[in-house]
């Protein structure tokens, strides 16, 4: 993996107003991975998306890391069923023509 697409742990926390152990509460649960060059803890260009919305959850409304565990499980059900349900009316259109 390149280093162009990590961002440090330390940069993202500052940023983001967020402590440390709470990524490491994320990697912990198994919710983010951590890739560590040099002695530095980094994320995944590709996790920030999800790392900014878990820290959302922590820090605007309060949730606790097994809350976060539940809804960010319960959400990828969600986009998993919307994917689902646009290819089942895809599927659908080919019969209703």
């Amino acid at each position: 993996m390149k280093t162009l697409n990590l961002i440090t742990v330390h940069d993202f926390c500052i940023y983001h107003n967020v402590e440390y152990a709470f990524i490491d509460q994320l990697q912990e649960a198994g919710m983010i991975a951590i890739t560590v060059v040099d002695e530095t803890s980094c994320v995944s260009i590709d996790e920030i998306q999800k790392i900014e919305r878990l820290a959302r959850l922590h820090t605007q409304l309060d949730i606790n890391e097994p809350g976060i565990l539940v809804i960010d499980e319960l959400l990828d059900k969600v986009e998993n069923m919307q994917q689902e349900i646009a290819l089942l009316r895809n599927r659908l259109r080919l019969y209703e023509d």
